[in-house]
């Protein structure tokens, strides 16, 4: 039977926010909510400091918007994705891959993104490891051994966590679900890497920079996962809106958020170290949707890969 990759989607038809029932606020006659939903999710985000972020990102956007704003938590891509497409989100980071789904599946519009000095658009890496005691040490070893592994993917949605890797695995002639002995998601980067340490797993995929967050966090010591399979460099995921947002609070929101190191120093320092765990970004720059039309092409490599259900 042909076999059609439509997991991201299966997730999306059924996880809703139920924190957020009845609390559609757009004002469909004009494109402008009465109170703008901006979406934080703590799995996603850095685990320090995630909360004092999210209240900084709330009142400057109230200041510069001068309009309501409320800060919505998510656990994931999928709920997120799904509360915008409900009209219940506004605003929301993505990863790239997410975005491309959210985009398709519930109108988000990429405004703004981390990007470098140059202003060119940043990025980071996905990784495949195993446990530190592990006989593996290349995919090579993962392909002769396949029928004997459990191995893990993060998020459904995740580009570091499933696309790049995925893509990665076929290039050395591994067909995930057929040839392992079987295949899970974690569910978070974290959770992908804690998977190894604990050996649940034989061998997991995350990205790059997710063990240096728990070693700060003392969940982790340095060398408890090794990395046998480093990825390409993967553009950085953007601050999307709801397409069906006003053309002019579009604008207004992401002027805003360019505008974060002059107007806001405190959050700016904030969101920079959030940047610094996740790959070569210091600066948010300006991007449209056809700034990730390249990603879309590479997911392609994924044979019958389908980035929502037809």
């Amino acid at each position: 039977m042909k076999r059609h990759w439509c997991w991201c989607a299966l997730f999306f038809s059924t996880w809703l926010v139920p924190a957020l029932t009845g609390c559609k606020s757009v004002d469909a006659s004009s494109g402008v909510p009465r109170v703008l939903h901006y979406a934080f999710s703590p799995q996603s985000e850095q685990l320090q400091s995630g909360s004092m972020r999210a209240d900084l990102m709330r009142a400057y956007l109230q200041k510069e918007l001068n309009m309501p704003v409320e800060v919505v938590r998510v656990e994931g891509y999928a709920p997120t994705i799904e509360a915008m497409r409900a009209e219940k989100v506004d605003i929301a980071s993505f990863g790239s891959l997410a975005y491309i789904i959210a985009s398709q599946k519930a109108g988000a519009e990429a405004i703004v993104s981390r990007g470098n000095a140059d202003g060119s658009l940043g990025g980071y890496r996905s990784v495949i490891a195993v446990p530190k005691d592990s006989p593996y040490h290349s995919l090579a070893d993962l392909k002769a051994h396949a029928q004997d592994i459990v191995f893990a993917f993060a998020d459904p949605a995740s580009t570091s966590g499933n696309l790049y890797p995925r893509v990665g695995l076929l290039s050395a002639g591994i067909e995930p679900e057929k040839d392992f002995k079987k295949v899970v998601f974690a569910g978070t980067h974290p959770a992908a890497v804690m998977t190894l340490k604990e050996n649940k797993v034989d061998a997991s995929a995350f990205m790059e920079t997710a063990p240096n967050r728990l070693i700060a966090t003392h969940r982790l010591e340095p060398g408890d996962v090794r990395v046998i399979w480093t990825s390409e460099l993967i553009p950085d995921g953007p601050t999307a809106v709801r397409k069906s947002l006003s053309e002019e609070l579009k604008k207004r929101i992401q002027a805003a958020l360019l505008e974060i190191p002059v107007k806001d120093p405190a959050l700016w320092d904030n969101l920079q170290k959030t940047y610094s765990t996740f790959g070569t970004a210091t600066k948010n720059i300006a991007v449209n949707d056809a700034t990730y039309d390249g990603l879309r092409k590479y997911a392609l490599q994924v044979k019958d890969f389908n980035f929502v259900e037809k």
